[in-house]
This record gives structure tokens, sequence and C-alpha cells, in this order.
């Protein structure tokens, strides 16, 4: 029975540690200010957007083009940004974008599991 309490406090743990891994945060939402698309790489979307993962530049988000919805976001941010309207995107990682900066510098990410709302 001891071993059988052990294991489950050991699995519990485990699963805490490990579950911070996967968690993100929503960003404050805002009208794109300015939007660029690196060459090859991505998307970068500028505006009040704070700082949903604690990266080391706020208020921009990245959106890699090998997201399996990249076409869609991309169309999205910019109806967005035409019509004035907010989005709000679902953050899970930092990363740098080398095209902007150093590896030093990390930006927010939106990953296969994000998400992200246009509203008003």
């Amino acid at each position: 029975m001891k071993h059988i309490i052990t294991a489950v406090f050991a699995i519990s743990a485990l699963f805490i540690l490990t579950s911070d891994c996967y968690a993100g945060a929503w960003s404050t939402p805002a009208i794109p200010t300015h939007i660029e698309i690196e060459r090859g790489g991505g998307f970068m979307v500028h505006g009040a957007f704070g700082n949903a993962a604690n990266c080391t530049q706020e208020n921009k988000f990245y959106v890699k083009s090998d997201h399996p919805q990249y076409d869609k976001l991309y169309a999205t941010v910019l109806a967005a940004y035409m019509a004035g309207k907010k989005v709000r995107p679902y953050i899970h990682t930092c990363e740098p974008v080398t095209w902007h900066s150093t590896t030093a510098v990390t930006y927010n990410i939106m990953t296969r599991s994000g998400a992200l709302y246009i509203f008003d």
C-alpha cells in the first residue's frame, strides 16, 4: 500500500511540474497597427497586445509560416487591421525571430495550440 501511495504522489508531482510547459495566456485585445511579413518565415503583428508569455519584446506577436492555419490567421489579422477591429491571440511560447533581432530577444509566438479572436 505504501508503494502505491508513493507512486500516486510521484505521478501527481510529475503532472504538476510538466503541466506548466504547455501553459499559455491570452494577450490584451488590441487593434493591429502594423503587420510585417517576414520573407518565408511568418508574419509579425504590432499593437498594444501586452506580453502574454513574458517575452523580452512586448506588444507584438508572431505566427510562423508552418502554422497549419497560417493563411486564415493572416487573413483575419489583415481584416482586423483594415476594419480597425481588435484581435486577441492566445500565446504559448517565447522564441527568437532572427529576422528581427538576435537569439537573445524573444517574441510572443502563436503556436498550433493557440487561438485568435476578432471583435470590437
